[in-house]
């Protein structure tokens, strides 16, 4: 997806807080497994449509998924969501990703111990 932005500059203040990011990404995370499960299950292309972005039916098995992850491998995924949602953002997560990833990193333990303690998983 072409972004027509100019380059941000690396002195820019981030638009949102690190913890806002980790929220985007992850919930992009969640669907894109979501999809990913959906192509398997019902043997179709992975194709994921963004307009289910932040719609995501069926979290748990999701979620699952994803805490059978490493902790560098979910990251992987939390930042691959958060490059698939349509927004204006991009920019400005990957300038975090690049200048503050320890920062960016902590926001994703500190949210993903939220989302992955929201529903037993016995």
């Amino acid at each position: 997806m072409p972004d027509h932005n100019p380059p941000m500059d690396p002195n820019t203040i981030l638009t949102m807080p690190a913890e806002m990011f980790a929220e985007f990404a992850i919930e992009s995370a969640l669907w894109l497994v979501r999809e990913s499960m959906d192509a398997i299950a019902n043997k179709t292309d992975f194709d994921p449509d963004p307009e289910k972005c932040f719609r995501v039916m069926g979290r748990l098995p999701a979620i699952r998924e994803l805490r059978d992850l490493t902790e560098e491998q979910r990251h992987d995924m939390f930042v691959e969501g958060f490059r698939h949602i349509p927004n204006g953002a991009h920019e400005a997560f990957e300038l975090l990703l690049a200048e503050h990833k320890p920062l960016l990193w902590d926001a994703f333990r500190q949210r993903w111990n939220v989302v992955a303690n929201e529903v037993s998983l016995g």
